[in-house]
């Protein structure tokens, strides 16, 4: 789940604005939030920026860069509204997700040109994303079960493959004040898919709080811990995550991520 070749794919990043407002997303006109990353590898490291253009509280556009050695890799997400669909394109795929009165993905439709996937979204009666079901080919592939305590999530079980994992989650004192999904819970399959539609709102409510630490269930082989600054505005800054394994993985374990937060 920490593998390099992940990060290298996963899309993660986030919104707001340089206003001296907080909670600027409630704010009119365009706005982006911009995060850099510099990735360790086994060789040399990759650096990374994310942008997520917003439309007041529309997310419209998300721009990925990553560069390793001297080449440049870009791609380009972009969003449209209409009705109750929302649709996001890039080069090689379309997903259009059908909105429920709330506002939230009741279904998204996956296209690639190979395979049809479908997501089916479940939340509680208080707005939380509860589960996701995921059919390829109409053949159901995997589902995920996400538990909350007092709106933050203490866990997540998903089954794939005939395999099943879980992870325990603890949620820190910080208020989760601007929408900004943990960095764990954008490489939980199929969530990894949804990126874009997390930042955008569609799957349901944010948590109270931000999450400080996270494991497997039942092992101590593999800690997360999370820390996160603000400006003195109280915009976010900045997103570290630390993950210990036991025995020492590869050279460059304990594996530290450390993203600054700029806006614009």
């Amino acid at each position: 789940m920490k593998i390099v070749a992940i990060l290298l794919l996963a899309i993660l990043t986030f919104s707001c604005s340089d206003d001296d407002e907080k909670g600027t997303e409630e704010n009119k006109g365009q706005w982006a939030m911009i995060f850099n990353e510099t990735i360790k590898s086994d060789s040399n490291p990759v650096d990374r920026t994310e942008k997520f253009m917003f439309d007041g509280k529309r997310l419209i556009q998300h721009i990925i860069k990553q560069r390793y050695f001297e080449e440049e890799i870009s791609n380009e997400v972009n969003l449209s509204y209409s009705n109750n669909l929302v649709t996001v394109t890039t080069d090689y795929l379309t997903s259009i997700y059908t909105l429920n009165s709330e506002g939230y993905a009741s279904q998204c439709v996956y296209s690639l040109s190979s395979q049809n996937r479908i997501y089916l979204f479940s939340y509680s009666a208080e707005g939380y994303l509860t589960g996701i079901v995921e059919n390829i080919d109409d053949t159901e592939y995997s589902s995920t079960s996400l538990t909350y305590e007092n709106g933050d999530i203490t866990s997540i079980s998903s089954k794939m493959n005939g395999l099943e994992n879980k992870f325990i989650y603890e949620p820190g004192e910080e208020s989760s004040t601007y929408h900004l999904p943990y960095l764990g819970l954008l490489e939980i399959h199929p969530l990894t898919f949804h990126i874009e539609a997390l930042y955008a709102g569609l799957l349901g409510k944010d948590p109270r709080h931000f999450t400080i630490h996270s494991c497997p269930a039942g092992s101590n082989d593999e800690n997360t811990v999370y820390s996160y600054g603000f400006d003195k505005k109280g915009n976010p800054s900045r997103m570290i995550c630390q993950t210990t394994y036991a025995g020492g993985q590869a050279s460059y374990y304990p594996y530290t991520r450390n993203i600054s937060v700029s806006f614009e």
